[in-house]
């Protein structure tokens, strides 16, 4: 078929392409090598070269930890990020190259620059080239490189692997162009998994994943100095006052949005004075404002089990926060391994949203409660400091300074989930227990 011929044509192409450009990269990296960091203490490191907004925190946390570090992206979303997130991008550089050679100048560049490469499956550069991207792995441990492999969802979901039907439908509404590419992505998936020297697939659970090295419910971190708690205070119960309702409805049919728009409806259908704002294509400071001044409540999602970067956005703003977190399969290992009891998220299905949200609507107390337990959490374990003490961890463990981090969040055996006294809430297993 069309897709076979094309597919056939783009191998053609990229084999003297890649065997070119294997022999001169190949070449730098050995003279590479000779100079290369060998402890992770004095290690520059990088983050890209996708434009998540992830690798701007990470980024700065570890700046905030004394290390040399940045961006370096293909490009950033104009709609939601600003220039000033990034350190360096590829559309500003190497301008007096064509651009079908930028990516190559960029990944050499990165050769030369750094010495520890935070990547997703999308890899550094050339990695959605065909049969080039195959090399990255090759050249950056030639030149005595590390390789942290951390994925965000698009780039490693692997449809055929998911367990859960309900959230594989919720991508299929959302993504259903990748249900198409499933072996590309398994083999991106596999080969990163395969060579990097660490990974931490904790940002999507752990679907498809042969190897986690960290296991952690969330791998997001915040800049809390950016994302202070709401002062709002709002005491009304949806009959002496109205509630606000937020929800950002990008990737709608993974978040269940209709259904959130559902239940927000029957209650004001019952009477109660509720209004759903929907957060779309906004920019991020804007979204701090809205949910620090005029938001009561967060659904952040419906059909996935866990929360993503709004999630946390919402607890560091003091906001009780809704999301699926009914699936054991997903969650349990979290709970019993690592800091996930303490988490104060209110969990909630499309069958049951309209009833968690009655209880939230018209208790107030129980959301200033909830909402001061969030705040505590996100400082306990998705701050800056956080993220430094992580990826110091990580370092450590990718220059062999550690043998493993298996244990690093363990309630019981981990030593930092235990610096700090547990977050209480009134939840048990997240779910709200009516007195």
């Amino acid at each position: 078929d069309a897709m076979s011929t094309r597919r056939l044509f783009m191998t053609a192409v990229a084999l003297p392409v890649a065997a070119i450009f294997g022999l001169v990269a190949g070449v730098l990296a050995c003279w590479i090598r000779l100079s290369a960091a060998k402890q992770s203490a004095g290690a520059r490191l990088v983050w890209g070269s996708t434009p998540l907004l992830n690798n701007r925190h990470w980024s700065l946390a570890m700046k905030q930890a004394g290390f040399r570090s940045e961006t370096f992206v293909t490009d950033f979303y104009g709609s939601i990020n600003t220039r000033s997130d990034w350190d360096r991008i590829l559309a500003e550089e190497f301008r007096f190259l064509p651009a079908l050679l930028r990516p190559f100048a960029a990944f050499m560049d990165g050769l030369r620059r750094y010495d520890v490469f935070f990547v997703s499956s999308d890899g550094f550069f050339i990695g959605r080239i065909p049969v080039v991207w195959r090399l990255q792995c090759f050249l950056l441990q030639l030149a005595g490189k590390k390789i942290v492999f951390i994925p965000y969802g698009g780039d490693s979901y692997v449809y055929q692997r998911v367990r859960s039907t309900a959230v594989l439908h919720g991508l299929l509404t959302s993504y259903p162009g990748a249900a198409k590419q499933q072996r590309v992505i398994a083999e991106r998936l596999d080969y990163w998994c395969r060579h990097a020297d660490v990974c931490i697939p904790a940002t999507m659970g752990i679907d498809g994943f042969g190897r986690w090295d960290v296991l952690m419910p969330s791998v997001l971190h915040l800049d809390l100095e950016e994302w202070r708690a709401s002062e709002r205070c709002n005491m009304a119960d949806g009959h002496s006052g109205v509630v606000t309702v937020c929800h950002a409805p990008n990737h709608r049919g993974f978040k269940g949005t209709e259904f959130i728009i559902e239940a927000v409806n029957r209650l004001k259908a019952e009477g109660l004075r509720v209004e759903l704002r929907l957060l779309e294509k906004v920019q991020n400071s804007e979204v701090r404002r809205v949910l620090r001044e005029e938001t009561d409540i967060l659904v952040e999602q419906l059909i996935f089990t866990g929360h993503g970067l709004n999630g946390l956005e919402g607890l560091a703003s003091g906001l009780p926060v809704v999301a699926n977190l009914e699936d054991d399969a997903y969650i349990l290992p979290f709970r019993r391994w690592s800091y996930f009891s303490e988490c104060p998220i209110v969990s909630a299905t499309p069958e049951n949203l309209a009833d968690t949200l009655r209880t939230l609507v018209t208790r107030p107390d129980l959301r200033r409660t909830l909402g001061a337990a969030g705040r505590a959490y996100v400082e306990k374990y998705h701050g800056m400091d956080s993220a430094g003490h992580l990826f110091r961890e990580v370092l450590g463990l990718a220059y062999g300074e550690r043998e493993s981090l298996i244990h690093m969040f363990h309630p019981l055996l981990g030593e930092y989930p235990r610096r700090l006294p547990s977050i209480r809430h009134p939840l048990v297993n997240n779910r709200i227990i009516e007195p």
